[in-house]
């Protein structure tokens, strides 16, 4: 289990559910888009991505997993900064905060948040792409409190073109690397949307290439 390395995580501010529960999400499925004003939603299960808005497209920004919570920044009167969408399918909840104490404990839970993602995006973005792409997997099989199962099992995965966006590299080498992985042994298959693997199995060291 990979450690955080923002510390000891905060204690959850309550918030009140909405009346209609928990909202579902296929992958690909917008949660909201940059600018909107809307509820701050709690990630139950999945994975969403967060991206900047620009004048060339968008731009991958984050992964927002399980616990975490997007749209705090409306807590500070500041319209939705990042576009949402399922990464793969995912489970969120909308929260209400109803007490100043509760806003205030909501928004230091996002201080602390930001720091263990952009920790996120430096494992993502730095080493070789097999270890980039090893990193994201292994986040991706984790669930609030930062576990997964060791059992070998069919897991959830994002498109290779988000793939490529996030660990910051082409298609091509996402596609390479997966193969790679397959012959070392670290994947037992892998569909279009989705991967049969043990995260015990593949967080072992790579051989190194000859």
């Amino acid at each position: 289990m990979r450690s955080d390395p923002a510390g000891p995580k905060p204690a959850k501010p309550s918030c009140r559910q909405a009346s209609d529960g928990p909202r579902g999400l296929v992958s690909g499925e917008v949660l909201c888009e940059a600018g909107q004003t809307g509820p701050v939603w709690r990630v139950l299960r999945g994975a969403l991505r967060l991206d900047l808005c620009t004048r060339e497209g968008l731009r991958f920004v984050q992964i927002a997993r399980p616990g975490d919570c997007i749209g705090l920044e409306q807590l500070a009167c500041v319209p939705i900064a990042f576009a949402a969408r399922a990464l793969v399918p995912a489970e969120v909840q909308a929260c209400h905060f109803t007490t100043d104490e509760a806003r205030r404990a909501a928004l230091l839970e996002g201080m602390l948040q930001q720091q263990a993602r952009v920790a996120d995006l430096v494992t993502l973005r730095t080493g070789p792409a097999r270890h980039r792409l090893q990193q994201l997997l292994l986040m991706l099989a984790e669930d609030a409190a930062g576990r997964a199962s060791a059992e070998v099992a069919n897991r959830d995965l994002p498109t290779i073109k988000d793939v490529a966006a996030i660990i910051d590299t082409s298609p091509e080498t996402v596609s390479r690397v997966f193969g790679e992985f397959r012959r070392h042994h670290r994947l037992d298959a892998r569909q279009r949307r989705g991967a049969r693997f043990s995260p015990a199995r593949l967080g072992e060291p790579m051989p190194a290439r000859g």
